[in-house]
């Protein structure tokens, strides 16, 4: 990430700080750290005021950091807090009103925290995962590169045949496929199921082999930059029944309905509500028990949320996925998922993969 681009997020920053009669902000979370300063490593912290712009790590990082990290002063250190903190004093004084990240901390660490600070501590929450709901044009090229690499695996994966092959085989060739494809790794675990085991909405890929004759369901993200993609497609393997086809359709139209409802002002529980009525008016509304979508970014879930009960207002610049499901345990499952773009008039679909029930050997 570019030095131009990150300035206006320290300014985003800046201004919470200022609105809240904060002085200076202790970023700790490493998604947050890398998106307010390029840097990839671990175990780093920044230390932001109106005027400072500190990154605080250890000998291991030095010269990455020189590498990753420009506007920001380099603290070179071998004990965390301390001399994060230590520098904070140096640069700002005695006395300081300190955000903190509270869900980055253990309990332990907030303890250190407040026998080393002599100023006031305040728990900023998610103020910074807030700052990165909305993606500026560098972030969603990432993140269309990411999704293309994912939507080209999976292609792949379905292309070369999965009847008779494991679950945790067809895993593992979609893991190949994104690396040979470019991508950095995957975004997350990679979900394989088949049959009855698709009912299980994060099941973990094993031995059982794929059939024909059922349904498989396949989750997967690839990231690039540090940017992930998100995508779930459900495959027949050969032949299906009616029922199974009418679920299938079922669920592809509540995942249509969601797309529809993606706009800029909409509430994350309308996307889920406009989803979770055509399954519900199906008769299938108690086999639908997660959200209708989260935030992708640097991490695959993020702000915003899209549920019946907590959600966001989406914006221009928002991502998301829109993934319905019906689970019917010891029989099948169906989820479809794409990762979408929040755009002035609606949304454009980052994954690409065909949504129509396909038939694959």
């Amino acid at each position: 990430m570019t030095e131009r681009a990150r300035d206006p997020r320290l300014a985003s920053l800046r201004r919470h700080l200022a609105d809240r009669s904060l002085d200076a902000a202790l970023v700790s979370e490493p998604h947050d750290v890398r998106y307010l300063s390029g840097f990839r490593g671990e175990d780093a912290v920044l230390v932001v005021g109106a005027d400072a712009a500190l990154i605080c790590t250890d000998s291991r990082y030095w010269a990455q950091v020189g590498e990753e990290v420009s506007g920001f002063v380099l603290e070179k250190t071998e004990r965390l807090p301390d001399d994060a903190l230590a520098a904070l004093r140096r640069e700002l004084g005695e006395g300081v009103a300190l955000g903190f990240q509270g869900d980055a901390v253990t309990y332990a660490e907030w303890r250190r925290l407040r026998r080393l600070h002599d100023g006031g501590l305040r728990d900023m929450g998610d103020a910074v995962l807030r700052l990165r709901m909305v993606k500026d044009d560098e972030e969603l090229a990432t993140l269309a590169r990411a999704a293309a690499v994912i939507d080209q695996a999976l292609e792949m994966t379905i292309a070369e045949g999965v009847a008779g092959l494991t679950e945790a085989e067809v895993a593992w060739r979609l893991e190949v496929l994104v690396r040979e494809l470019g991508g950095d790794g995957l975004s997350f675990d990679t979900i394989v199921a088949a049959g009855p085991r698709a009912a299980l909405a994060h099941a973990i890929p094993g031995d059982r082999r794929i059939e024909r004759g059922e349904l498989l369901l396949i989750d997967a993200g690839a990231t690039v930059g540090g940017y992930c993609s998100d995508i779930t497609r459900t495959l027949a393997v050969g032949e299906v029944g009616e029922r199974t086809r009418a679920i299938y359709e079922t669920v592809l139209a509540a995942q249509l309905a969601g797309l529809a409802a993606v706009r800029p002002g909409a509430d994350g529980r309308d996307v889920d509500a406009a989803a979770r009525q055509v399954i519900e008016v199906a008769g299938y509304g108690d086999a639908f028990g997660h959200g209708t979508g989260h935030g992708v970014g640097l991490q695959v879930h993020e702000l915003p949320r899209l549920g019946p009960r907590r959600s966001d207002r989406l914006d221009v610049g928002m991502v998301h996925t829109v993934e319905p499901g019906i689970y019917l345990e010891g029989d099948l499952g169906v989820r479809i998922e794409d990762t979408v773009v929040v755009t002035g008039d609606g949304c454009e679909r980052l994954t690409w993969s065909p949504k129509e029930l396909r038939t694959v050997d």
